[in-house]
């Protein structure tokens, strides 16, 4: 476990899949990253790549030939070398090796740098594509947080707020989870919503393409908050795993570059709809930020 730290938060990494593993604000010694209970979720903010969610019966084609790939992708399996270590910032590298092309068939790297500030978490990842032909692929955060904060509280007071109003349209899912290609309505002309169990009944709630570029979580109980910002990103993501006898407890916030596949879609991998690319010899970057107060 790697630690960065400012004066006021102290964050954890993992070189399993340099996945965040805390956050803390150290002058309440409090904890807003969902920490990993087996009952709930065992991850606590992985790194989707090159894939977000799950494929089609965990299968996509590369030029013809058929490929399979768990559920995010392959940063969240391997251990990522660490590259670079200060005490506010650290870097890993993750390298695209003969193992993980059996099932993404690329030259490639993505580096991964956490950085805070004061009382920010800045995640950059830089793409590098160097293979000689184009590189297909989606990129997500997927940082997970505890709700509720404290014991006295419930899920149920604990709300969203966008950085400005929306016309807030969100793609409809399939009864197994799965994105459907139509879009839904989510409200008009509003910034805010409170969580509640039954919006996660069948998995996430994707909003296309918001105007916003950050999202709060807040309660009606104490000032704590948590502020996403995801300037550069296509898409939102909220998802929280949904047990109809269990509370909820945890809520993730996505920044998506694209989408998870959409049901029944069995075609080439860059011919998804929302696939990004990079062109050989070149890069792309994207940064988003989590504060916490």
């Amino acid at each position: 476990m790697i630690r960065i730290e400012s004066e006021q938060i102290q964050v954890d990494i993992d070189e399993l899949g340099a996945q965040i593993s805390s956050i803390k604000l150290k002058s309440k010694d409090l904890e807003f990253l969902w920490q990993k209970d087996p009952q709930y979720w065992t991850s606590s903010a992985p790194v989707p790549f090159p894939i977000i969610g799950r494929l089609n019966e965990n299968k996509t084609l590369f030029d013809g030939k058929e490929y399979s790939m768990r559920s995010n992708g392959i940063i969240r399996y391997e251990q990522i070398p660490l590259v670079s270590r200060e005490k506010n910032q650290v870097e890993f590298l993750f390298t695209n090796t003969s193992k993980t092309q059996s099932n993404y068939p690329y030259e490639c790297r993505v580096k991964l740098n956490f950085q805070v500030e004061d009382n920010k978490l800045s995640v950059t990842a830089t793409i590098f594509n160097d293979d000689e032909k184009n590189l297909y692929y989606n990129y997500a955060g997927h940082p997970g947080f505890r709700i509720p904060l404290f014991e006295g509280e419930n899920a149920n007071d604990y709300y969203f707020e966008f950085d400005s109003n929306e016309h807030a349209f969100i793609y409809s899912m399939a009864s197994t989870g799965q994105l459907l290609p139509n879009k839904e309505q989510f409200f008009e002309n509003e910034r805010r919503f409170f969580l509640r169990k039954e919006l996660f009944k069948n998995e996430a709630i994707a909003f296309v393409k918001p105007t916003s570029t950050s999202i709060f979580l807040k309660n009606i109980r104490n000032c704590h908050e948590v502020k996403v910002s995801f300037d550069g990103f296509d898409n939102l993501a909220l998802w929280t795993p949904y047990n109809k006898d269990k509370e909820l407890c945890l809520i993730c916030i996505e920044p998506w570059i694209g989408h998870s596949d959409f049901k029944d879609y069995s075609g080439e991998f860059k011919n998804r709809d929302g696939v990004s690319f990079v062109e050989p010899g070149q890069q792309k970057v994207y940064t988003y930020t989590i504060e916490i107060k």
